[in-house]
């Protein structure tokens, strides 16, 4: 391919993600965060992630449910209120199946049934999110996802998994015991229906952090990498109570597991942590913060969701596309393309003809759409060609005269 440019500057790329752990506090509002805040009397560890963002949560229909909510996450794409596709066909390529095609292991982690809607929309082609016999097929026979742990029952049972491959656990004592470097395909059935609340005691059950380093054991015995989803879902359970005492420690758990995996990547440099919600539940607002270990004071408008957007944290390879303010959708693309691009321009050489050439890392046989722009603030990022990386690098070589005294250029890289 040839390009043209007299001067050149590389617009910087982040490292190339081969985990990818996506975090879903369901019903998390930003209120939700600051009342677990106030009693834990600090931040929550997400908070310190360098990029944050704030997302809308809205469907096609506007006002959206978990179903709708997570495949907006899960796919790039808004469906209805109460689905996980359009009604006619849900074909809709999921990020867990895009990973899977890579040669990753996928995981889906929560405290609900493991056949709820969040979980679901990572690895379904059922229409509606009530469904639970087509995704408990899907999860055992077609998409087959390397570790499910949640409630059990809503269709999915022991007998079922076990005779497709997996191993299964139905406590933590079993849970504990299972062999990592043994273990390809995991099933956690913790009772039947929605786990637990943490106030309560979680009994012979594992807390979601547990589920979540477990998980974590398995998936990283892929050389490829992995793509892990982990569900805080007592944390809209408790919000649809109106109900404070369960609600926090249920998001302070939610904030355990993501500290496991902020722990298990820190010293990484090829890992995307993402923390966000799929929406709001129950209008919760701060009203006075009461110290550490107490409830705030706080009042609440519903006993559903709202349309209030929802925070999006993130840290390691590919953050840095998290930032101001993003649809819902777009979620989608920050967790895809975190896996996409392994590092920034190499610089810049001469070939046999004097002619400027922008080198690239690469893997081979990666493509790369080439695109410039004549501005970086605004970007107005224009095509010019695709490449494809013969070795461990890609150039691009310029040999027209362009009027600009200088032009940028990035590489996108291709799915």
């Amino acid at each position: 391919m040839l390009l043209s440019f007299a001067s050149v500057a590389f617009a910087a790329a982040g490292e190339r993600a081969a985990n990818v752990i996506l975090f879903i506090g369901d019903g998390m509002g930003m209120e939700h965060v600051k009342a677990a805040r106030c009693f834990k009397g600090a931040p929550l560890c997400f908070e310190d992630f360098p990029h944050f963002a704030l997302v809308d949560t809205d469907c096609l229909d506007g006002l959206t449910d978990s179903a709708a909510g997570a495949t907006a996450i899960a796919t790039g794409t808004r469906v209805e209120y109460y689905t996980y596709g359009d009604r006619s066909s849900n074909q809709l390529p999921t990020v867990l199946e895009y990973f899977q095609a890579k040669g990753k292991r996928t995981g889906l982690v929560t405290t609900d049934y493991m056949t709820a809607a969040t979980p679901a929309a990572f690895a379904t082609h059922a229409m509606e999110r009530d469904d639970s016999d087509q995704v408990a097929l899907d999860y055992l026979a077609t998409i087959k996802p390397n570790v499910l742990l949640g409630g059990g029952g809503h269709s999915l049972t022991v007998e079922d998994a076990a005779a497709a491959g997996f191993a299964v656990a139905t406590n933590f004592a079993e849970l504990a015991a299972i062999d990592p470097a043994a273990t390809e395909y995991l099933s956690g059935q913790f009772g039947e229906g929605q786990m637990p609340y943490e106030y309560d005691g979680v009994g012979d059950f594992p807390h979601l952090r547990e589920m979540t380093s477990v998980a974590l054991s398995i998936l990283e015995r892929e050389p490829a990498g992995f793509f892990l989803m982990v569900e805080g879902a007592n944390v809209d359970h408790a919000a649809h109570a109106n109900d404070l005492p369960r609600m926090i420690p249920e998001t302070l758990e939610f904030e355990a597991a993501v500290q496991v995996a902020w722990n298990w990547a820190t010293n990484r440099n090829d890992t995307l942590i993402l923390v966000t919600a799929d929406h709001e539940t129950g209008g919760l607002a701060v009203l006075s913060d009461q110290g550490p270990e107490n409830d705030p004071e706080v009042e609440w408008a519903t006993g559903g969701h709202t349309q209030t957007p929802v925070g999006c944290w993130a840290w390691g390879a590919g953050s840095e596309r998290v930032g101001g303010s993003m649809a819902n959708t777009n979620t989608y693309h920050v967790l895809r393309d975190a896996s996409l691009l392994r590092t920034v321009g190499l610089g810049t050489q001469a070939d046999e003809n004097g002619h400027l050439a922008l080198v690239w890392a690469a893997a081979p046989g990666d493509a790369f759409r080439v695109e410039y722009s004549d501005l970086l603030d605004p970007a107005d990022w224009q095509p010019l060609g695709v490449a494809t990386a013969a070795t461990e690098s890609v150039s691009i070589v310029d040999t027209n005269d362009w009027p600009q005294a200088q032009r940028f250029y990035r590489a996108v890289a291709l799915p």
